[in-house]
């Protein structure tokens, strides 16, 4: 090996070992088993999901402190300190709790933010955070027999027969940085911005519909895989695909009556929800009253998986692909945000949480009515099993 290589390696060990060495005599442990402390006391307070977790997938919330509280005690270093915290936070296996830069930005993926807090005006949809995301049908969809894609834009739509097709890549706002751009005035705060893009997006989603039935749909195929989901938004869209009054159990926001700090200690604690559970009911606007199905994936979650719950227990529309992300709900007000302080994170909790009719949790994932694997085989495989289960099984 050459020796300016050698040289190379040597310096970079070297930093890397003054760079350890570093974080070893500057580990402050007291701060950072305070910021586990009270990560744990807002969990148990704070997190919609957590008595689910416990009761229903057997959690055990002593055995986990207990290996956290020792991973805190033995690590000596902030990375150590830092991989003790995360894999806390990991050993639930909820898509809504995860770890969060300071900046906001997400260290594992990208949560559910909520409606935004109205702020001081802003200079540009870039400032904003808006963001253009890809909106490419399901290679399933794209491969049906006969498909020919007429239109792009915000939403994505082609026809298979008398089959129309329709994309919704995402319900967050911030993802169609296009539609920004045509509403954005000098002078808008926020949420200003979100509800004039919301409107614009709500117009051409409908316009979007009304198209495919000029152009001889009578039969419409929502695809949402991959949706990971977005906002408040997504109770409008819900509302297009019927003419009928629906209803479902309302989200639940956590509000515990008592401290829950002893479910650490395997102690019964109030529930994290106070009272029962209320119906949420909605009014069908009808701009589609066809038959309706849905495409849904595991990556298909949050926002998303209330739209397809609205429309499948209503009876309004029929569920295929794979069972979804198991998301649930999210954030509800921007809340949720459990702020470190020796971390260079936050995490974020969700504090609200979604059940089907028969008392499931959301976080389950919604199951398909017709199973449809989309992640292998092939996407001409994918769309004959796409194009038999839609002929086998009329929508509703």
């Amino acid at each position: 090996m050459p020796r300016w290589i050698l040289r190379g390696l040597a310096t970079l060990l070297a930093a890397a070992g003054l760079a350890l060495a570093w974080d070893v005599a500057t580990y402050d442990a007291a701060a950072w088993r305070a910021d586990y402390v009270h990560l744990r006391t807002e969990l148990a307070q704070g997190y919609a999901n957590l008595d689910w977790m416990v009761e229903r997938r057997g959690l055990d919330p002593v055995a986990l402190d207990a290996a956290t509280d020792r991973a805190i005690a033995d690590a000596h270093s902030r990375l150590r300190a830092m991989l003790a915290l995360r894999d806390f936070v990991a050993a639930f296996d909820d898509p809504h709790l995860r770890l969060v830069g300071r900046d906001g930005r997400e260290i594992a993926a990208r949560p559910d933010p909520g409606p935004p807090v109205p702020r001081l005006p802003v200079a540009s949809c870039a400032e904003a955070g808006y963001e253009e995301q890809g909106r490419d049908f399901s290679p399933a969809v794209q491969r049906l027999p006969g498909w020919t894609l007429l239109g792009g834009g915000e939403f994505p739509n082609g026809l298979a027969g008398d089959l129309g097709t329709l994309r919704i890549a995402s319900f967050g706002e911030d993802r169609y940085l296009g539609s920004c751009r045509a509403v954005f005035r000098p002078g808008m705060d926020e949420r200003a911005l979100q509800l004039a893009v919301r409107a614009r997006l709500q117009q051409s989603l409908t316009s979007t519909i009304s198209d495919l039935q000029a152009r001889g749909a009578r039969r419409l195929l929502v695809d949402v895989t991959g949706n990971g989901g977005g906002t408040e938004w997504v109770g409008e869209v819900i509302a297009l695909f019927t003419d009928r009054a629906l209803s479902r159990a309302s989200s639940r926001i956590v509000a515990p009556a008592c401290d829950r700090s002893g479910i650490w200690r395997g102690e019964a604690v109030c529930p994290v929800f106070a009272g029962a559970g209320e119906t949420a009911t909605m009014q069908g606007t009808g701009a589609w009253t066809g038959p309706l199905w849905i495409l849904m994936d595991r990556r298909t979650g949050s926002a998303t998986e209330d739209f397809v719950v609205w429309l499948q227990q209503n009876g309004v529309a029929r569920t295929l692909g794979e069972r979804t992300a198991g998301a649930g709900c999210g954030y509800v007000g921007g809340g949720g945000r459990i702020r470190l302080q020796a971390a260079p994170f936050d995490v974020m909790a969700p504090n609200c949480a979604r059940f089907l009719r028969d008392g499931t949790n959301e976080v389950e994932g919604i199951a398909p009515d017709i199973g449809i694997s989309l992640s292998g085989g092939g996407a001409a495989q994918q769309a004959a099993a796409l194009w038999a289960a839609i002929g086998a099984a009329p929508a509703r």
